[in-house]
């Protein structure tokens, strides 16, 4: 069947031919201690099989914990046993383990490509907000505004990443980045939960360390766990910058104009303004549906992290816009209708089945356009997926 190149344009698709990675890792967690570690656990692995094929079986590890979470908690509100939250450090840990060495898997099978790199940012874009929901659960910031904001900084830590991606064509890891130390600490902060218990994260640091509100005035009297939010914004902050400097430096050398590289942030943080103005105007969504939001949002993200990653690998103009937009701004709009002197179209009750509508409009979204990438890949590269399709040859 012919393709439609809906995604891949005719005058683009030449340019996947073109393409090669490149990645910087800064992490010295990275050199000393994980890469020996991911060096050695690919050699486990059969010559025969794909890299997608790992990278998926990670993301399984991930959605199995998710769905241990629902089984329990389905609101994510309550607790789940200890095991469970073991079950989600170990699953992590698999989890950036098989994401780490997949690419190690496409040089030793002579597979590397452009699939390979969306593929598996599709599969980490997807993996950010499904780990926000089980760390919320975890640290015990259940439906709150707290959750919301742990997902909007993770997200813009990814998107950011990918926007100098695309202007730099370097994927840049700092010496403290999300994929490496941030999933780690995660790994750990779900181990400490399934050993002490959800409830050490809601006492203030006062209070664990038994601590007098005199002593040590400058010390914050808040919540452990959302101090630890407070913590990482400033780790995302500062790869925020490193992501701008990146880009304004990879444009001055190409004697570009900064201005449009810029522009690139545009949508997503209109679209952050867009989100909050609807979660400010039905806060019910913010506690109550919380779960629906984050896996809407996270698709939504996703698609568009996918769009962005083709348009790399293609050398097409950065996508400004995507139909996954749509359903957010009108659920925005019907929101905030009263603040403009009019009844909305719709009330909380039908505000409810809209966002589970508008969380089936983003799967099936995201569903077409992995489909016809990965089937245009195939065939612009006589490849497979998740088989080897021309087996690399041995002397």
């Amino acid at each position: 069947m012919q393709n439609l190149n809906i995604y891949i344009p005719a005058e683009y698709r030449q340019n996947l031919s073109k393409y090669k990675y490149s990645g910087v890792d800064d992490s010295l967690l990275s050199k000393y201690v994980l890469g020996p570690y991911w060096t050695k656990l690919v050699t486990f692995f059969p010559i025969t099989m794909a890299p997608n094929t790992i990278t998926g079986l990670g993301l399984l590890c991930v959605i199995f914990n998710l769905l241990t979470m629902f089984y329990f908690t389905p609101d994510m509100s309550g607790v789940c046993p200890s095991w469970a939250y073991i079950s989600f450090a170990i699953g992590l840990f698999v989890y950036q383990s098989l994401d780490a060495i997949d690419g190690k898997q496409a040089r030793r099978t002579g597979t590397s490509g452009p699939l390979g790199e969306l593929f598996d940012h599709g599969c980490d874009a997807l993996n950010t907000s499904l780990e926000v929901i089980l760390a919320s659960n975890a640290l015990q910031l259940n439906q709150s505004w707290w959750t919301v904001l742990s997902h909007f900084l993770t997200l813009a830590n990814f998107y950011l990443s990918t926007w100098e991606e695309y202007h730099t064509g370097t994927l840049y890891l700092s010496a403290f980045s999300g994929p490496v130390e941030g999933i780690l600490m995660i790994v750990i902060l779900f181990f400490i939960t399934g050993i002490v218990g959800p409830q050490i994260w809601v006492q203030t640091i006062r209070a664990s360390l038994g601590l007098s509100k005199d002593f040590l005035p400058f010390l914050p009297d808040m919540q452990i766990n959302h101090f630890l939010v407070a913590f990482g914004t400033v780790g995302l902050t500062a790869n925020i910058l490193t992501a701008f400097q990146h880009v304004i430096k990879a444009r001055r050398d190409k004697n570009l104009p900064v201005a449009s590289a810029l522009v690139g942030v545009v949508p997503y943080m209109g679209m952050s303004l867009v989100a909050y103005s609807w979660l400010n105007a039905s806060p019910h969504i913010v506690f109550e549906h919380i779960v629906p939001w984050i896996l809407y949002i996270g698709l939504s993200f996703g698609y568009t992290v996918g769009l962005m990653i083709t348009a790399h690998v293609t050398h097409q103009p950065f996508p400004l816009f995507n139909v996954s937009f749509v359903p957010l701004l009108f659920g925005a709009l019907n929101a905030n209708l009263p603040a403009f002197g009019f009844e909305r179209l719709f009330g909380s009750h039908m505000e409810d089945i809209y966002l589970w509508s508008c969380l089936a409009v983003s799967a099936g979204a995201y569903a077409h356009f992995a489909i016809n990438v990965v089937n245009d890949l195939c065939d612009y590269f006589d490849i497979w997926c998740f088989t080897i399709k021309h087996p690399k040859k041995t002397e």
